[in-house]
């Protein structure tokens, strides 16, 4: 071993195999203050020993030409090793390495992967502790200063495991079954496992009077403390025991060991530099990430993974708050091995030493395309209509408010058309709501396809469209184009297979005429478009400024029909019901009229449509039922029981509880069933028929009848029609007014009548007038017939009236 001078630095003779391995540890132990000398193999190896005598050897297992294990203890029969300190690198999990190198002779062993930042400090305190041994033979007294000093307990004992000297280790109650005295044996005071593990120990370093070194794990209190044995034999009959406290070295072991874990188990790609920025180390989620494997990148700068496209001076910014504030993360944009460019989200730290010097950058990044796919996702869904992919309200207003500030600037217009398909909520109840979805999606698609590219495409909701032309001046302009997306509606649309034909009604409003708002000339088109509607739809309209006035009156119309409720002033008109050939009275129908208090007496075609298009026809609905039971109830009082016919509304018999409320009506006035004959339309029925005809069926048990009202007027299908309940054939007003003239309108009427029968159904006749329309409808066999002929509807009161001059008329007595 060579004799190191106070100005010579100690020799440390590295043995590993891997060149990238010796490279580091070798830097890393010149930075250190250390001379290193190399070798690769075993053969290398023995020759650099007897060559240089080193002061120290760090040893690879695994070597091409030999064992590790083996080449120390060989070492240890050589005169200048056999006191030389040998560090054995192994894995921290590789347990049977570590006892077979103790075993050999190694004095302690370096874990993978190794942390160089503790390398030297490790190196140095092996070479002190060595020192501090030979001092310890040389001199007793020396040996005793030193031992006084050390931290260990150190005892002299024989080979019977009697305890002769404690040598050094201060009286401490932390030492546990390890505060010895002289006279104390080992196999009186050690638990018996722990003797199990030291007494073939203690036989073996006598009998091969080579040193001895193993790891116990002993219980101390609640925490586990780790203690380091040490045999050291003097002679055949006397050794010494050193024991050393080795909790907190395991802790931080265990603490590089999860480090290592979650280096390598992490799932964000990781990287170190140097403080040159060389990269030094890399997890495996970096090479899965960049396409780079680590021996492709190791000593390179990260730059290979840049994209190239970030400014200068953000590198300059990251560098800077690097420096000031030893962190930086943000977005950057990275490149993959096969030129792939991809977003990252990076997080970089600096590690500094003691002297405060930059030591190693760590950079941990991960891929967010994801995240920035769902970002674009959901910032286009904040814009952008979900079903048609059109732009929405929120973007259309925008673009509204852009192309306004353009056009002031230009001194030009631009024109707001709002489309609303005619009659889409028949296309939708019929049909089903997933063709109605299909059919919006291609109205878009025709839209986009009928204007400039200029133009913006919007749905703003339901079956509303609207199209925003800028630069358009004219309303000629603006005409065209309305007409143009009226033609394009108009061509047939596909629908699975089924060809639809839909017609539109377009409003438009022009800037700056008709406002100077993006809400403006939105409410201002769709006032025009409601006009357009009024006019039996398929057309457009321009805005003017009577249709705010007719808005306002609607709005007025509104806001006192859901004050009409809680002022009570809904009431109920009658309209008899007799048999076509006798006269005879066999029920009546239930008409709601409302009593305004402003403009008196308001017929249901003027607010039911209203209601309908609010919600307000739904608790207008259940009033009228409730109205009807104690109607009857008081007429029953009277005497008076005939069937009264109600007419329901689709939300009203869409409504979950409608059942359960019209039954409770019935039982709070014991009104039997059959008294109330419920009035639906064929529209009603047909938007979805399997729960109509449950909910019917349900009725029909309880002892309601049931009414099909203005039949021959819709779109249902006779098929379904034998699946129903159903009692009566109402026959639409419009048949019967026309039944005398036109010979298609009588035949509608006979295929009812004949349809009727042959299921078992009676008929009703609306409408009827005249008393030539009565004798008809005798004659072609429909059996009960309600209008003018008969009575208006009329008041509760007046009903009784009419009642009795009615029967004193028809009575000749």
């Amino acid at each position: 071993m060579s004799q190191v001078s106070p100005h010579q630095p100690p020799l440390i003779l590295v043995v590993d195999d891997e060149a990238s391995a010796r490279l580091i540890m070798t830097a890393t132990l010149e930075e250190a203050g250390f001379a290193v000398i190399e070798a690769d193999s075993v053969a290398s190896a023995r020759a650099q020993f007897e060559q240089h005598g080193p002061d120290l050897v760090i040893l690879d297992v695994i070597l091409p030409d030999g064992n590790g294990i083996a080449l120390c203890a060989e070492l240890r029969q050589l005169p200048k090793g056999r006191s030389l300190p040998i560090a054995m690198a192994t894995g921290l999990d590789d347990v049977p390495s570590i006892q077979q190198a103790f075993q050999s002779g190694a004095t302690d062993f370096i874990t993978k992967p190794i942390s160089w930042g503790t390398l030297g400090h490790r190196v140095r305190y092996l070479l002190r502790a060595h020192h501090a041994f030979e001092e310890l033979t040389r001199s007793e007294h020396k040996n005793r200063a030193l031992l006084s000093a050390l931290p260990d307990l150190l005892f002299s004992l024989d080979g019977q495991g009697v305890i002769l000297e404690r040598l050094a280790g201060a009286q401490s109650p932390h030492w546990g079954q390890w505060d010895l005295h002289a006279g104390d044996l080992l196999a009186d005071r050690l638990p018996a496992p722990l003797l199990a593990q030291l007494q073939p120990a203690l036989q073996q370093t006598l009998s091969s009077q080579h040193p001895q070194s193993l790891e116990l794990t002993l219980p101390q209190s609640e925490a586990g403390v780790y203690w380091e044995v040490r045999l050291l034999p003097r002679n055949q009959q006397e050794l010494l025991l050193v024991v050393r406290d080795i909790s907190r070295r395991k802790r931080l072991e265990h603490e590089l060991w999860l480090s290592a874990r979650v280096f390598e188990a992490s799932n964000e790609a990781i990287l170190i530099t140097d403080r040159e920025n060389r990269i030094i180390s890399v997890n495996p989620m970096f090479e899965q990430l960049t396409g780079f494997k680590a021996r492709e990148v190791l000593g390179q700068s990260p730059r290979l993974l840049g994209a190239g496209q970030e400014h200068r001076s953000l590198y300059r910014n990251l560098w800077a708050r690097l420096q000031e504030q030893g962190a930086w993360q943000g977005e950057l944009q990275d490149r993959r091995k096969d030129g792939r460019e991809y977003p990252v989200w990076l997080s970089i730290n600096l590690l500094r030493d003691a002297g405060g010097q930059i030591e190693y950058h760590i950079a941990s990044f991960a891929d967010i395309s994801e995240r920035k796919r769902q970002e674009a996702q959901i910032a286009h869904l904040a814009f952008h209509d979900l079903l048609t992919g059109l732009p929405n309200r929120r973007l259309l207003t925008d673009r509204i408010q852009v192309a306004m500030a353009q056009a002031e600037r230009d001194r030009n217009g631009l024109a707001v058309l709002l489309i609303d398909l005619d009659r889409f909520k028949t296309i939708n109840d019929s049909l089903g709501h997933d063709s109605g979805d299909q059919l919006l999606k291609q109205v878009g698609e025709r839209l986009l396809a009928r204007v400039r590219h200029s133009d913006t495409v919007s749905r703003i909701g339901g079956d509303e469209f609207v199209v925003l032309s800028p630069e358009c001046n004219e309303p000629a302009t603006a005409a065209a184009l309305a007409t143009a997306l009226l033609r394009a509606l108009e061509e047939p649309f596909d629908l699975a297979g089924t060809p639809l034909i839909i017609r539109a009604s377009i409003g438009i409003a022009l800037y700056p005429d008709n406002g100077q708002r993006p809400d403006t000339l939105l409410a201002n088109a769709d006032a025009a478009m409601y006009q357009a509607k009024a006019n039996d739809g398929n057309n457009y309209q321009f805005y003017s400024p009577e249709l705010n006035e007719r808005n306002l009156a609607r709005l007025r119309m509104e806001l006192r029909l859901r004050q009409a409720l809680e002022r009570q002033e809904f009431v109920l008109y009658f309209q008899p019901q007799v048999d076509a050939g006798s006269g005879r009275l066999v029920g009546a129908e239930a008409l709601i009229r409302w009593q305004d208090p402003q403009l008196g007496l308001i017929p249901p075609g003027h607010f039911i449509p209203l209601a309908e298009e609010t919600g307000l026809i739904q608790p207008i609905g259940d009033w009228v039922i409730q109205e009807v039971c104690r109607q009857q109830q008081r007429w029953r009082a009277q005497g008076l029981e005939l069937p009264i016919a109600v007419n329901l509304s689709a939300r009203q018999f869409r409504q979950s509880g409608f059942i359960d409320g019209i039954s409770l009506a019935l039982a709070q006035t014991g009104i039997p069933p059959h008294l109330v004959e419920l009035e639906l339309t064929e529209s009603m029925l047909m938007q979805d028929v399997q729960q109509a005809a449950a909910k019917l069926h349900r009725l029909k048990a309880l002892g309601f009848r049931i009414a099909v009202d203005d039949f021959g007027t819709g779109f249902s299908s006779l098929n379904y029609l034998r699946h129903f309940p159903i009692d009566v054939l109402k026959i639409d007003q419009s048949f019967v007014r026309e039944l005398l003239e036109d010979q298609a309108a009588l035949a509608i009427i006979d295929s009812i009548i004949a349809l009727a029968g042959a299921l078992g159904m009676n008929t009703v006749a609306e409408g009827v007038e005249t008393q030539g329309q009565r004798e008809l409808l005798q004659r072609h066999g429909c059996r009960t017939i309600q209008g003018y002929l008969i009575a208006k509807p009329m008041p509760a009161a007046a009903f009784v009236d009419w009642l009795a001059s009615y029967q004193a008329n028809a009575d000749p007595a």
